[in-house]
Protein backbone atom coordinates (compact mmCIF):
# COMPACT_ATOMS: atom_id res chain seq x y z
CA UNK A 1 0.00 0.00 0.00
CA UNK A 2 0.76 3.61 -0.49
CA UNK A 3 1.96 5.46 2.52
CA UNK A 4 -0.43 6.72 4.82
CA UNK A 5 0.80 10.33 4.58
CA UNK A 6 1.17 9.99 0.78
CA UNK A 7 -2.73 8.92 0.12
CA UNK A 8 -3.84 12.23 1.20
CA UNK A 9 -1.63 14.38 -1.01
CA UNK A 10 -1.95 12.11 -4.03
CA UNK A 11 -2.84 14.00 -7.33
CA UNK A 12 -6.18 12.13 -8.41
CA UNK A 13 -8.25 13.18 -12.04
CA UNK A 14 -11.18 15.47 -11.26
CA UNK A 15 -13.83 12.19 -11.10
CA UNK A 16 -11.27 10.34 -8.19
CA UNK A 17 -11.88 13.82 -6.69
CA UNK A 18 -15.15 14.13 -6.60
CA UNK A 19 -15.12 10.57 -5.08
CA UNK A 20 -12.95 11.57 -2.67
CA UNK A 21 -14.86 14.58 -1.79
CA UNK A 22 -18.22 12.14 -0.98
CA UNK A 23 -16.14 9.99 1.23
CA UNK A 24 -15.74 13.34 3.55
CA UNK A 25 -19.35 14.01 3.68
CA UNK A 26 -21.87 12.46 5.19
CA UNK A 27 -23.45 9.92 4.00
CA UNK A 28 -25.45 6.39 4.31
CA UNK A 29 -23.34 3.28 5.60
CA UNK A 30 -23.41 1.63 2.17
CA UNK A 31 -22.54 5.12 0.31
CA UNK A 32 -19.31 4.81 2.47
CA UNK A 33 -18.35 1.70 2.09
CA UNK A 34 -18.89 1.74 -1.95
CA UNK A 35 -16.35 5.24 -2.03
CA UNK A 36 -13.67 3.34 0.58
CA UNK A 37 -13.87 0.68 -1.98
CA UNK A 38 -13.62 2.97 -5.30
CA UNK A 39 -10.41 4.38 -2.99
CA UNK A 40 -8.82 1.28 -2.42
CA UNK A 41 -9.06 -0.11 -6.03
CA UNK A 42 -7.63 4.10 -7.02
CA UNK A 43 -4.92 3.22 -4.70
CA UNK A 44 -4.20 -0.14 -5.30
CA UNK A 45 -3.66 0.37 -8.88
CA UNK A 46 -1.40 3.70 -8.39
CA UNK A 47 0.72 1.74 -6.43
CA UNK A 48 0.68 -1.43 -8.94
CA UNK A 49 1.88 1.31 -11.83
CA UNK A 50 4.51 2.89 -9.65
CA UNK A 51 5.77 -0.94 -9.44
CA UNK A 52 5.50 -2.33 -12.47
CA UNK A 53 7.55 0.78 -13.55
CA UNK A 54 10.50 0.35 -11.02
CA UNK A 55 9.42 3.22 -8.75
CA UNK A 56 9.04 3.06 -5.17
CA UNK A 57 7.39 6.40 -3.65
CA UNK A 58 8.14 7.65 0.45
CA UNK A 59 7.07 9.99 2.61
CA UNK A 60 9.45 11.59 4.97
CA UNK A 61 8.72 13.19 8.03
CA UNK A 62 11.40 15.73 8.51
CA UNK A 63 10.86 16.42 12.70
CA UNK A 64 10.95 12.89 13.30
CA UNK A 65 13.22 11.87 10.88
CA UNK A 66 10.98 8.82 10.06
CA UNK A 67 10.52 7.07 6.49
CA UNK A 68 7.27 5.76 5.40
CA UNK A 69 7.65 3.77 2.23
CA UNK A 70 5.32 2.04 -0.52
CA UNK A 71 5.30 -2.09 0.33
CA UNK A 72 7.43 -2.39 -2.88
CA UNK A 73 10.66 -0.40 -1.94
CA UNK A 74 12.59 -3.08 -0.49
CA UNK A 75 12.08 -5.71 -2.80
CA UNK A 76 12.55 -3.34 -5.31
CA UNK A 77 16.33 -2.29 -4.37
CA UNK A 78 16.81 -5.98 -2.81
CA UNK A 79 17.29 -5.18 1.05
CA UNK A 80 16.85 -8.01 3.70
CA UNK A 81 13.92 -9.20 5.10
CA UNK A 82 14.68 -7.12 8.61
CA UNK A 83 16.62 -4.24 7.36
CA UNK A 84 15.30 -1.19 8.99
CA UNK A 85 17.99 1.50 8.31
CA UNK A 86 15.53 2.65 5.45
CA UNK A 87 13.42 3.98 7.94
CA UNK A 88 15.19 6.85 8.73
CA UNK A 89 16.48 9.56 7.33
CA UNK A 90 19.94 9.32 8.74
CA UNK A 91 20.45 6.17 8.52
CA UNK A 92 19.00 5.84 4.73
CA UNK A 93 22.07 8.46 4.26
CA UNK A 94 24.37 5.61 5.56
CA UNK A 95 23.57 3.08 2.97
CA UNK A 96 25.15 5.54 0.42
CA UNK A 97 28.29 5.05 -1.44
CA UNK A 98 31.17 7.51 -0.52
CA UNK A 99 31.21 8.41 -4.94
CA UNK A 100 27.59 9.65 -4.15
CA UNK A 101 28.01 13.22 -4.68
CA UNK A 102 24.23 14.13 -3.71
CA UNK A 103 22.16 13.14 -1.26
CA UNK A 104 18.44 13.71 -0.43
CA UNK A 105 19.45 15.08 2.67
CA UNK A 106 21.24 17.56 1.04
CA UNK A 107 19.01 19.19 -1.43
CA UNK A 108 16.29 18.91 0.97
CA UNK A 109 17.23 19.95 4.31
CA UNK A 110 21.21 21.40 3.98
CA UNK A 111 20.32 23.07 0.57
CA UNK A 112 16.96 24.06 1.01
CA UNK A 113 16.41 28.13 1.63
CA UNK A 114 13.43 29.08 3.18
CA UNK A 115 10.11 29.10 0.68
CA UNK A 116 8.91 32.41 0.58
CA UNK A 117 4.92 30.53 0.25
CA UNK A 118 3.45 27.12 1.33
CA UNK A 119 4.08 25.89 -1.83
CA UNK A 120 5.63 22.61 -2.28
CA UNK A 121 9.05 22.90 -3.73
CA UNK A 122 10.41 20.40 -5.94
CA UNK A 123 13.74 18.91 -6.05
CA UNK A 124 15.90 16.08 -7.74
CA UNK A 125 18.97 14.46 -6.53
CA UNK A 126 20.85 11.51 -7.99
CA UNK A 127 22.73 9.21 -5.93
CA UNK A 128 24.92 5.62 -5.48
CA UNK A 129 23.05 3.12 -2.94
CA UNK A 130 25.13 0.48 -1.25
CA UNK A 131 23.34 -0.88 1.20
CA UNK A 132 25.92 -3.79 1.98
CA UNK A 133 28.97 -3.15 0.93
CA UNK A 134 30.81 -6.25 2.31
CA UNK A 135 28.60 -8.25 -0.17
CA UNK A 136 29.37 -8.46 -3.61
CA UNK A 137 26.28 -6.69 -4.86
CA UNK A 138 26.73 -3.97 -7.44
CA UNK A 139 26.02 -0.55 -6.28
CA UNK A 140 22.57 1.00 -7.82
CA UNK A 141 22.34 4.63 -8.66
CA UNK A 142 19.14 5.98 -7.39
CA UNK A 143 17.05 9.26 -9.07
CA UNK A 144 14.97 10.62 -6.29
CA UNK A 145 12.32 12.98 -7.20
CA UNK A 146 9.60 14.51 -4.79
CA UNK A 147 8.94 17.94 -3.31
CA UNK A 148 8.89 18.98 0.14
CA UNK A 149 6.79 21.40 2.10
CA UNK A 150 7.51 24.51 4.28
CA UNK A 151 6.28 25.29 7.72
CA UNK A 152 5.64 28.36 9.47
CA UNK A 153 9.40 29.77 9.09
CA UNK A 154 9.82 28.26 5.28
CA UNK A 155 11.88 25.27 6.42
CA UNK A 156 11.49 21.53 5.07
CA UNK A 157 9.06 19.83 7.51
CA UNK A 158 7.98 16.95 5.35
CA UNK A 159 8.90 14.99 1.88
CA UNK A 160 7.19 13.11 -0.31
CA UNK A 161 8.40 11.59 -3.64
CA UNK A 162 9.18 8.52 -5.74
CA UNK A 163 12.90 6.55 -6.16
CA UNK A 164 13.56 4.48 -8.87
CA UNK A 165 16.86 2.61 -10.67
CA UNK A 166 18.65 4.40 -13.34
CA UNK A 167 22.00 1.83 -13.38
CA UNK A 168 20.99 1.59 -17.34
CA UNK A 169 20.65 4.89 -18.36
CA UNK A 170 23.62 5.95 -15.72
CA UNK A 171 25.99 3.42 -17.97
CA UNK A 172 24.62 4.83 -21.36
CA UNK A 173 25.04 8.28 -19.79
CA UNK A 174 29.15 7.33 -18.76
CA UNK A 175 29.38 5.85 -22.42
CA UNK A 176 28.41 8.80 -23.89
CA UNK A 177 30.63 11.43 -21.49
CA UNK A 178 34.06 8.93 -22.24
CA UNK A 179 33.28 9.25 -26.05
CA UNK A 180 33.02 12.89 -25.42
CA UNK A 181 35.76 13.28 -23.37
CA UNK A 182 37.90 10.49 -24.01
CA UNK A 183 40.24 9.27 -27.10
CA UNK A 184 39.28 6.19 -28.48
CA UNK A 185 42.43 4.69 -29.57
CA UNK A 186 44.38 5.31 -26.86
CA UNK A 187 42.52 5.83 -24.00
CA UNK A 188 43.53 9.10 -22.95
CA UNK A 189 41.23 12.60 -22.01
CA UNK A 190 41.07 13.97 -25.58
CA UNK A 191 41.45 17.80 -26.60
CA UNK A 192 37.62 18.90 -25.38
CA UNK A 193 38.99 17.72 -21.93
CA UNK A 194 42.69 18.84 -22.16
CA UNK A 195 40.96 22.40 -22.56
CA UNK A 196 39.12 22.25 -19.58
CA UNK A 197 41.66 21.37 -17.53
CA UNK A 198 44.17 23.67 -19.20
CA UNK A 199 41.78 26.61 -18.05
CA UNK A 200 41.46 24.73 -14.65
CA UNK A 201 45.60 24.48 -13.94
CA UNK A 202 45.77 28.48 -15.23
CA UNK A 203 43.12 29.17 -12.60
CA UNK A 204 45.05 27.14 -9.89
CA UNK A 205 49.02 28.59 -10.63
CA UNK A 206 47.09 32.24 -10.84
CA UNK A 207 45.55 31.46 -6.94
CA UNK A 208 48.49 29.43 -5.70
CA UNK A 209 50.89 32.40 -7.60
CA UNK A 210 52.52 29.00 -8.50
CA UNK A 211 54.05 28.35 -12.15
CA UNK A 212 52.91 24.93 -14.07
CA UNK A 213 54.37 23.99 -17.31
CA UNK A 214 52.03 22.83 -20.91
CA UNK A 215 53.94 21.14 -23.42
CA UNK A 216 52.81 19.72 -26.70
CA UNK A 217 54.73 16.88 -27.69
CA UNK A 218 54.66 15.55 -32.18
CA UNK A 219 55.39 11.82 -32.24
CA UNK A 220 57.93 11.98 -35.31
CA UNK A 221 57.18 10.68 -38.91
CA UNK A 222 53.42 9.08 -38.29
CA UNK A 223 52.39 9.91 -41.62
CA UNK A 224 55.84 7.76 -42.89
CA UNK A 225 54.75 5.26 -40.40
CA UNK A 226 51.31 5.01 -41.47
CA UNK A 227 52.17 4.50 -45.15
CA UNK A 228 55.26 2.22 -44.63
CA UNK A 229 53.44 -0.31 -41.73
CA UNK A 230 50.05 0.70 -42.05
CA UNK A 231 47.35 2.44 -39.69
CA UNK A 232 46.72 -0.37 -37.45
CA UNK A 233 50.77 -0.21 -36.72
CA UNK A 234 50.48 3.86 -36.39
CA UNK A 235 47.58 3.04 -33.87
CA UNK A 236 49.97 0.83 -32.25
CA UNK A 237 52.91 3.22 -31.97
CA UNK A 238 50.04 6.06 -30.58
CA UNK A 239 48.76 3.61 -28.16
CA UNK A 240 52.33 2.71 -26.39
CA UNK A 241 53.26 6.19 -26.32
CA UNK A 242 50.54 7.34 -24.52
CA UNK A 243 51.04 4.71 -22.18
CA UNK A 244 54.92 5.34 -21.96
CA UNK A 245 54.42 9.47 -21.70
CA UNK A 246 52.12 8.52 -18.81
CA UNK A 247 54.62 6.11 -17.15
CA UNK A 248 56.65 9.01 -16.61
CA UNK A 249 53.78 12.07 -15.19
CA UNK A 250 53.43 12.59 -11.42
CA UNK A 251 49.69 11.26 -9.94
CA UNK A 252 49.06 15.41 -10.42
CA UNK A 253 50.08 15.80 -14.15
CA UNK A 254 48.04 15.54 -17.18
CA UNK A 255 48.54 13.77 -20.61
CA UNK A 256 45.76 14.39 -23.23
CA UNK A 257 45.88 13.16 -26.90
CA UNK A 258 45.61 16.50 -28.87
CA UNK A 259 45.31 15.26 -32.69
CA UNK A 260 47.29 13.24 -34.69
CA UNK A 261 50.93 12.50 -33.75
CA UNK A 262 50.40 15.22 -30.83
CA UNK A 263 49.97 15.08 -26.98
CA UNK A 264 49.09 17.48 -24.34
CA UNK A 265 50.75 17.63 -21.46
CA UNK A 266 50.10 19.57 -18.54
CA UNK A 267 52.89 19.61 -15.85
CA UNK A 268 52.04 21.61 -12.09
CA UNK A 269 54.54 23.25 -9.86
CA UNK A 270 56.64 22.65 -12.96
CA UNK A 271 58.80 25.90 -12.78
CA UNK A 272 61.25 27.24 -16.03
CA UNK A 273 64.02 25.50 -13.96
CA UNK A 274 62.89 22.01 -14.09
CA UNK A 275 61.31 21.85 -17.71
CA UNK A 276 64.27 20.73 -19.41
CA UNK A 277 64.54 17.61 -17.40
CA UNK A 278 60.81 16.79 -17.39
CA UNK A 279 60.70 17.02 -21.08
CA UNK A 280 63.68 15.01 -21.68
CA UNK A 281 62.64 12.26 -19.39
CA UNK A 282 59.29 11.81 -21.62
CA UNK A 283 61.89 11.93 -25.26
CA UNK A 284 64.18 9.24 -23.87
CA UNK A 285 61.21 7.24 -22.41
CA UNK A 286 59.62 7.28 -25.55
CA UNK A 287 63.00 6.49 -27.56
CA UNK A 288 64.48 3.87 -25.30
CA UNK A 289 62.62 1.29 -26.88
CA UNK A 290 61.11 0.86 -30.58
CA UNK A 291 58.02 -0.68 -30.48
CA UNK A 292 57.47 -3.96 -32.08
CA UNK A 293 54.65 -4.07 -34.15
CA UNK A 294 55.20 -7.85 -34.92
CA UNK A 295 55.78 -6.84 -38.65
CA UNK A 296 59.21 -4.60 -37.72
CA UNK A 297 60.45 -2.79 -34.94
CA UNK A 298 59.20 0.85 -35.15
CA UNK A 299 61.77 3.54 -33.37
CA UNK A 300 59.56 6.28 -31.81
CA UNK A 301 60.95 9.76 -31.11
CA UNK A 302 59.39 13.26 -30.57
CA UNK A 303 60.24 16.89 -30.36
CA UNK A 304 58.43 19.19 -27.87
CA UNK A 305 57.17 22.98 -27.22
CA UNK A 306 56.67 24.42 -23.88
CA UNK A 307 55.18 27.31 -22.67
CA UNK A 308 54.60 28.55 -19.04
CA UNK A 309 51.28 28.86 -17.33
CA UNK A 310 50.00 31.81 -16.53
CA UNK A 311 53.01 34.00 -17.94
CA UNK A 312 52.74 32.53 -21.58
CA UNK A 313 48.46 32.30 -21.21
CA UNK A 314 45.41 33.47 -19.82
CA UNK A 315 43.36 30.37 -21.27
CA UNK A 316 43.32 27.49 -22.81
CA UNK A 317 43.14 28.92 -26.16
CA UNK A 318 46.34 30.75 -25.61
CA UNK A 319 47.89 27.92 -24.41
CA UNK A 320 48.00 25.96 -26.99
CA UNK A 321 48.78 28.69 -29.63
CA UNK A 322 52.08 29.59 -27.71
CA UNK A 323 53.00 25.98 -27.41
CA UNK A 324 52.62 25.07 -30.68
CA UNK A 325 54.58 28.09 -31.68
CA UNK A 326 57.35 27.10 -29.80
CA UNK A 327 56.82 23.44 -31.25
CA UNK A 328 57.49 24.93 -34.75
CA UNK A 329 61.11 25.73 -33.48
CA UNK A 330 61.53 22.54 -31.81
CA UNK A 331 61.23 20.79 -35.18
CA UNK A 332 64.65 22.79 -35.99
CA UNK A 333 66.46 21.73 -32.92
CA UNK A 334 67.99 18.82 -33.94
CA UNK A 335 69.71 18.07 -30.78
CA UNK A 336 67.45 19.03 -27.75
CA UNK A 337 64.30 18.37 -29.43
CA UNK A 338 62.71 21.18 -27.09
CA UNK A 339 61.44 24.76 -27.20
CA UNK A 340 60.56 26.55 -24.64
CA UNK A 341 58.03 30.05 -25.91
CA UNK A 342 59.41 33.42 -25.43
CA UNK A 343 58.25 36.53 -26.71
CA UNK A 344 61.78 38.01 -26.16
CA UNK A 345 64.98 37.11 -28.35
CA UNK A 346 67.26 37.39 -25.95
CA UNK A 347 65.24 34.88 -23.59
CA UNK A 348 64.62 32.85 -26.89
CA UNK A 349 68.26 32.86 -27.50
CA UNK A 350 68.91 31.76 -23.65
CA UNK A 351 66.84 29.49 -23.46
CA UNK A 352 68.15 27.28 -26.49
CA UNK A 353 71.30 27.42 -24.62
CA UNK A 354 70.13 26.14 -21.49
CA UNK A 355 67.93 23.22 -23.74
CA UNK A 356 71.78 22.80 -25.69
CA UNK A 357 73.14 22.41 -22.31
CA UNK A 358 70.97 20.21 -20.51
CA UNK A 359 71.24 17.64 -23.64
CA UNK A 360 75.02 18.18 -23.02
CA UNK A 361 75.32 17.54 -19.70
CA UNK A 362 72.69 14.64 -19.59
CA UNK A 363 74.75 12.95 -22.58
CA UNK A 364 77.95 13.40 -20.86
CA UNK A 365 75.65 12.05 -17.90
CA UNK A 366 74.68 8.32 -19.80
CA UNK A 367 78.30 8.10 -20.74
CA UNK A 368 79.61 8.15 -17.40
CA UNK A 369 81.74 11.38 -18.27
CA UNK A 370 80.88 14.03 -15.73
CA UNK A 371 84.01 14.98 -13.74
CA UNK A 372 83.17 13.13 -10.28
CA UNK A 373 85.73 15.38 -7.54
CA UNK A 374 86.41 14.45 -3.97
CA UNK A 375 86.05 17.83 -1.10
CA UNK A 376 86.90 18.21 2.56
CA UNK A 377 83.36 18.56 4.25
CA UNK A 378 82.77 19.67 7.67
CA UNK A 379 84.56 18.74 10.90
CA UNK A 380 82.61 16.60 13.47
CA UNK A 381 82.31 17.22 17.49
CA UNK A 382 84.90 13.74 17.27
CA UNK A 383 87.05 15.24 15.16
CA UNK A 384 85.71 13.06 12.23
CA UNK A 385 86.00 15.06 8.55
CA UNK A 386 82.72 14.44 6.52
CA UNK A 387 83.71 14.54 2.70
CA UNK A 388 81.69 14.36 -0.14
CA UNK A 389 81.47 14.34 -3.58
CA UNK A 390 81.20 16.99 -6.16
CA UNK A 391 80.01 16.82 -9.70
CA UNK A 392 81.65 18.81 -12.84
CA UNK A 393 80.80 19.05 -16.68
CA UNK A 394 83.55 19.92 -18.67
CA UNK A 395 82.17 22.19 -21.74
CA UNK A 396 83.79 21.37 -25.25
CA UNK A 397 86.71 24.22 -26.27
CA UNK A 398 85.58 27.49 -27.75
CA UNK A 399 86.05 28.57 -30.75
CA UNK A 400 90.04 29.91 -30.57
CA UNK A 401 90.48 26.96 -28.86
CA UNK A 402 89.82 28.16 -25.51
CA UNK A 403 88.71 25.57 -22.74
CA UNK A 404 86.31 26.81 -20.32
CA UNK A 405 86.49 26.37 -16.68
CA UNK A 406 84.28 23.31 -15.56
CA UNK A 407 80.83 23.63 -14.71
CA UNK A 408 79.91 22.98 -10.63
CA UNK A 409 77.14 20.99 -11.31
CA UNK A 410 75.70 21.73 -7.82
CA UNK A 411 74.97 25.35 -9.18
CA UNK A 412 74.38 24.18 -12.70
CA UNK A 413 72.04 21.59 -12.10
CA UNK A 414 69.87 23.08 -10.25
CA UNK A 415 69.18 26.03 -12.45
CA UNK A 416 68.40 23.62 -15.27
CA UNK A 417 66.21 21.34 -13.09
CA UNK A 418 68.38 18.53 -13.90
CA UNK A 419 69.16 17.64 -9.84
CA UNK A 420 67.17 14.39 -10.29
CA UNK A 421 69.18 12.65 -12.43
CA UNK A 422 72.58 14.03 -11.03
CA UNK A 423 71.38 12.97 -7.63
CA UNK A 424 70.75 9.74 -8.56
CA UNK A 425 74.51 9.96 -9.68
CA UNK A 426 76.11 11.42 -6.56
CA UNK A 427 74.38 8.47 -4.64
CA UNK A 428 76.01 5.87 -7.07
CA UNK A 429 79.70 7.45 -6.58
CA UNK A 430 79.40 8.38 -3.13
CA UNK A 431 78.15 4.28 -1.86
CA UNK A 432 81.27 3.37 -4.44
CA UNK A 433 83.74 5.63 -2.33
CA UNK A 434 82.08 4.56 1.32
CA UNK A 435 83.09 0.70 -0.13
CA UNK A 436 86.29 1.45 -0.77
CA UNK A 437 87.36 3.84 2.30
CA UNK A 438 85.75 1.77 5.59
CA UNK A 439 87.41 4.25 7.46
CA UNK A 440 85.84 7.29 6.00
CA UNK A 441 82.54 9.52 6.60
CA UNK A 442 80.78 11.08 3.93
CA UNK A 443 77.87 13.85 3.45
CA UNK A 444 75.37 13.77 0.24
CA UNK A 445 72.98 16.04 -0.33
CA UNK A 446 69.83 15.27 -1.77
CA UNK A 447 67.01 17.61 -3.12
CA UNK A 448 63.56 17.27 -2.64
CA UNK A 449 62.23 15.86 -5.72
CA UNK A 450 64.80 13.09 -5.65
CA UNK A 451 64.08 11.66 -2.17
CA UNK A 452 60.16 11.49 -2.77
CA UNK A 453 61.27 9.00 -5.38
CA UNK A 454 60.52 6.03 -4.55
CA UNK A 455 63.86 4.11 -6.55
CA UNK A 456 66.33 6.83 -4.75
CA UNK A 457 65.44 5.36 -1.53
CA UNK A 458 65.65 1.58 -2.54
CA UNK A 459 68.97 2.29 -4.31
CA UNK A 460 69.86 3.44 -1.26
CA UNK A 461 69.42 0.38 0.75
CA UNK A 462 70.23 -1.93 -1.85
CA UNK A 463 73.85 0.07 -2.06
CA UNK A 464 74.67 0.01 1.62
CA UNK A 465 73.05 -3.49 1.94
CA UNK A 466 75.44 -4.78 -1.07
CA UNK A 467 78.65 -2.90 -0.09
CA UNK A 468 78.12 -4.06 3.59
CA UNK A 469 78.42 -0.67 4.27
CA UNK A 470 77.98 0.59 7.65
CA UNK A 471 75.43 2.94 7.24
CA UNK A 472 76.00 5.39 10.10
CA UNK A 473 78.83 6.82 8.02
CA UNK A 474 76.47 8.01 5.76
CA UNK A 475 75.07 11.62 6.54
CA UNK A 476 71.98 12.66 4.59
CA UNK A 477 71.62 16.07 4.17
CA UNK A 478 67.79 17.31 3.49
CA UNK A 479 67.17 21.18 3.32
CA UNK A 480 65.37 22.69 6.17
CA UNK A 481 62.16 24.02 3.86
CA UNK A 482 61.57 19.98 2.81
CA UNK A 483 62.47 18.51 6.34
CA UNK A 484 61.17 21.09 8.44
CA UNK A 485 58.19 21.47 6.78
CA UNK A 486 56.04 19.60 8.58
CA UNK A 487 54.86 17.49 5.42
CA UNK A 488 53.44 13.89 6.08
CA UNK A 489 55.88 12.88 3.52
CA UNK A 490 58.84 14.48 4.74
CA UNK A 491 58.05 13.01 7.98
CA UNK A 492 58.31 9.68 6.38
CA UNK A 493 61.69 10.37 4.45
CA UNK A 494 63.20 11.10 8.10
CA UNK A 495 61.56 7.43 9.38
CA UNK A 496 63.24 5.82 6.35
CA UNK A 497 66.52 6.98 6.14
CA UNK A 498 66.58 6.71 9.96
CA UNK A 499 65.41 3.01 10.06
CA UNK A 500 68.47 2.48 7.50
CA UNK A 501 70.49 3.28 9.91
CA UNK A 502 72.50 6.89 8.16
CA UNK A 503 72.63 9.87 9.96
CA UNK A 504 70.49 12.73 9.08
CA UNK A 505 71.61 16.66 9.12
CA UNK A 506 69.49 20.01 8.22
CA UNK A 507 71.25 21.63 5.83
CA UNK A 508 70.32 25.63 4.70
CA UNK A 509 69.09 25.87 8.63
CA UNK A 510 67.74 29.23 9.49
CA UNK A 511 67.93 29.45 12.91
CA UNK A 512 64.29 31.03 13.27
CA UNK A 513 62.23 30.37 16.20
CA UNK A 514 59.88 28.36 13.95
CA UNK A 515 62.89 26.11 12.36
CA UNK A 516 64.20 25.22 16.24
CA UNK A 517 60.76 24.54 17.24
CA UNK A 518 59.47 22.04 14.55
CA UNK A 519 63.38 20.84 14.89
CA UNK A 520 62.60 18.73 18.04
CA UNK A 521 60.04 16.87 16.18
CA UNK A 522 62.22 15.31 13.90
CA UNK A 523 64.98 12.48 13.93
CA UNK A 524 68.21 14.66 12.78
CA UNK A 525 71.13 14.19 14.34
CA UNK A 526 72.81 17.86 12.84
CA UNK A 527 72.45 21.13 11.94
CA UNK A 528 73.90 22.68 9.09
CA UNK A 529 73.81 26.94 8.91
CA UNK A 530 71.81 28.17 5.53
CA UNK A 531 74.93 30.40 4.05
CA UNK A 532 73.54 33.37 4.08
CA UNK A 533 73.93 33.00 8.37
CA UNK A 534 77.86 32.42 7.46
CA UNK A 535 78.01 35.57 6.05
CA UNK A 536 77.12 37.46 9.26
CA UNK A 537 80.11 36.27 11.02
CA UNK A 538 82.90 39.18 10.88
CA UNK A 539 86.09 38.53 9.07
CA UNK A 540 89.67 38.34 10.97
CA UNK A 541 90.40 36.65 14.27
CA UNK A 542 87.60 37.26 15.91
CA UNK A 543 85.07 35.25 14.22
CA UNK A 544 82.30 35.18 16.29
CA UNK A 545 78.70 35.14 15.84
CA UNK A 546 76.33 37.97 16.93
CA UNK A 547 75.14 37.07 20.47
CA UNK A 548 71.85 35.81 19.19
CA UNK A 549 73.02 33.79 16.98
CA UNK A 550 75.19 31.97 19.62
CA UNK A 551 72.67 31.56 21.93
CA UNK A 552 70.19 30.20 18.93
CA UNK A 553 72.93 27.72 18.36
CA UNK A 554 73.23 27.00 22.03
CA UNK A 555 69.46 25.96 22.04
CA UNK A 556 69.54 23.60 19.40
CA UNK A 557 72.88 21.83 20.84
CA UNK A 558 70.88 21.70 24.19
CA UNK A 559 68.42 19.85 22.19
CA UNK A 560 70.80 17.15 21.28
CA UNK A 561 71.84 18.55 17.70
CA UNK A 562 75.20 19.23 16.67
CA UNK A 563 75.90 22.08 15.04
CA UNK A 564 78.19 21.53 11.96
CA UNK A 565 80.10 23.67 8.79
CA UNK A 566 81.46 26.32 11.32
CA UNK A 567 84.07 28.86 10.94
CA UNK A 568 86.52 28.54 13.19
CA UNK A 569 86.12 30.31 16.50
CA UNK A 570 82.45 30.09 16.44
CA UNK A 571 81.52 26.76 18.22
Amino acid sequence: MLPAHYRGTFTMPPEDRKLAAAATAPAKPAADESVARSLARLHGAAEAIVSATGQAIYVWDIASDAIEWSGNFARLIGLDAGETRHLKGRSFEAMLSSRSQETRFGVVVSAAEAATARAPVPYQCVYLLHPDAAVEKPPLWIEDTGCWYPGENGKPVRAQGSVRIINERRSREEDLRRQSDFDDLTGLPNRRSLERQLDAAIRDAEHRGTVSTFLILSIDRLDTINDVFGFGHGDRVLREAGRRIQAKLRADDVVCRLSGAKFGLILRDCPPAEVFDAAQRVIAALAAEPVDTGDGRIPVNAVVGACFLPRHAANAAEAMGTAFRALRKAHGEVSTRISVFSADPTEDALNRRKAALSFEILEALDKDALIARRAGGAALADGTSLQHIELFYQEPARAGGTQPAPLDLSVTGRELGLMRPLDHKLLQATLAALGEEPGTCFMLDVSRDTILEAGWMAELASGLAAGGIAPQRLVIGLAEAFALGGRPEAEGILRSIRSLGCRITISRFSVSPEAIARLSHVPADFVMPDPAILELVPAGAAQRFPDHLAAAFDLVRAMGFEVISLPAGTA
